[in-house]
């Protein structure tokens, strides 16, 4: 009996402990993170979802009713509207991690608690209400809503004449007290009467004290010459303006509210006005040269023909001139007419004989101004309207003059046949008889002299010297700006 006895007992321990175990790896393997409890929390059933789902539908639904609400403030006969919904939260955190708490304890009793949860017939419903959360969102919504535009209160303001400075003094007016009235918005929150309309506390606002060194600093301007900008853009001059700010500070003072007075302004002119860069590309004569130019008719014509394609022609800073790609090809079509070349050094008739006495007045002219050579090349024989290694031969399709604007500013070349001018500018001066003048305007920068010179190593072969000398006539600097080889 006894051994039955305890047969029976073994068999229960044996029981209870598959039974405890089985119970453990139920509890070992309910882990999971959602939500047990049913519960609604502002009507939203949050039974089965994480915190996080939970938290955020509670907060959507709370944003959707509440991001429109606006409080109505009273100012002076003024209304104002005031968002209120960046200032109100909700405590929802901390309610559903209470609820999740439920169900998530100690490892061996999630099973008893859930199964006591899923077996509640009870159906929890929690209502929250907006709290002022984010008291200091107040001030910029306030100010956003414009509630100092109700005050009364005029302030100081300033105006600037040609001559000098009016300053009113503003006038002491009625305005809002902020702190009381952030006060009585958030007693409107704490009791849920959002469609209050709030009558603003006020009190007297004198007007802001003028700040005279800022307002200084804003349009105190030092003089500045006109200029020209690297893109060859006229930079307009400014007029320095100034004002005495201890002078109008005692002055604003004595002054009772809402009275004027007056700040002279201290003018300065700039030395170099905006009308006179206008003007300057074409101010100064960079460098003149004359040729006498006649010969047959039709030379003559081909000659007029030349001038008239580089009369006027303009060139930026940093700019090349082609003579080639400014009078294109000489043929019949385009008036050139059959004169005297020179072929080999032996003179021959071809159409546009006679055009390089201007490319050669050109390249002299070029000279005087200082401007940069890029390309030159003599005759094969000698000319008699310049003196050996002063002429510039060219031809279509093969041998160019070419110079560069090497200033800071534009050039115009003003090409002449007679009694016309060639500016640059390149311009030209009033001439008698048959001569092509060639004259070079532009802006002088500095007193500069030059000097054109030419040295003969034999009878035919000849370097021809630019020198530049200051206005004290000191030597600045000697170019090699040719070479002439002639036929004999």
């Amino acid at each position: 009996m006894k051994k039955q006895v305890k047969n029976g007992v073994i068999k229960v321990l044996i029981l209870v402990l598959i039974l405890a175990g089985a119970y453990g790896l139920w509890c070992h393997f309910l882990t999971d993170n959602v939500i047990w409890k049913k519960l609604k929390i502002n009507g939203i059933a949050i039974q089965g979802m994480t915190k996080e789902e939970a938290i955020d539908a509670i907060s959507k639904d709370f944003q959707e009713k509440y991001e429109n609400t606006q409080m109505t403030i009273t100012l002076n006969g003024k209304n104002f509207k005031v968002s209120i919904y960046p200032v109100l939260g909700l405590d929802v955190k901390s309610i559903v991690e209470s609820a999740y708490a439920l169900g998530h304890g100690a490892w061996f009793t999630h099973g008893t608690d859930r199964i006591e949860l899923m077996n509640s017939k009870t159906k929890e419903e929690v209502t929250l209400m907006p709290e002022a959360r984010n008291k200091d969102e107040l001030d910029k919504l306030l100010e956003d809503a414009g509630i100092s535009k109700g005050s009364t209160t005029i302030q100081t303001s300033c105006e600037l004449t040609d001559t000098e400075l009016v300053i009113t003094k503003g006038k002491t007016g009625i305005g809002p007290d902020m702190d009381a009235l952030k006060e009585a918005i958030l007693k409107a929150i704490s009791i849920e009467d959002y469609e209050a309309v709030i009558e603003c506390p006020t009190m007297k606002t004198p007007p802001e004290e003028l700040d005279l060194e800022a307002y200084y600093e804003k349009v105190h301007t030092e003089a500045t010459d006109a200029s020209l900008g690297e893109n060859n853009e006229i930079i307009p001059a400014v007029t320095g303006i100034s004002f005495d700010v201890k002078s109008a500070a005692k002055k604003l003072e004595k002054a009772k509210e809402g009275a004027k007075i007056t700040i002279p302004l201290e003018i300065t002119l700039p030395e170099v006005s905006t009308e006179e860069i206008e003007a300057l590309p074409y101010l100064n004569l960079l460098g003149t040269y004359t040729t006498y130019g006649g010969g047959t008719e039709n030379r003559v014509a081909n000659l007029k023909l030349a001038v008239e394609a580089c009369d006027g022609v303009e060139l930026q800073p940093g700019q090349i001139f082609s003579y080639n790609d400014t009078l294109g090809p000489r043929t019949e079509e385009r008036g050139y007419r059959e004169a005297t070349v020179i072929v080999g050094g032996e003179h021959a008739q071809d159409i546009g004989g006679g055009i390089c006495q201007i490319s050669t007045t050109l390249f002299m002219a070029c000279l005087q101004s200082d401007l940069t050579i890029v390309e030159r090349h003599n005759h094969a024989a000698r000319i008699d309207y310049v003196e050996d290694g002063l002429d510039a031969a060219v031809v279509w399709g093969g041998q160019d003059f070419r110079f560069q604007n090497n200033t800071a500013y534009p050039i115009k070349i003003e090409a002449s046949y007679a009694k016309s001018k060639l500016t640059c500018k390149i311009i030209g001066t009033d001439v008698d008889g048959s001569y092509v003048t060639v004259s070079i305007y532009g802006t002088q920068t500095d007193n500069n002299t030059v000097e054109i010179t030419t040295e003969h190593s034999d009878p035919n072969t000849c370097k021809t010297y630019r020198s530049v000398y200051d206005e004290n006539g000191t030597l600045l600097r000697t170019d090699e700006v040719g070479y002439s080889k002639y036929k004999q």
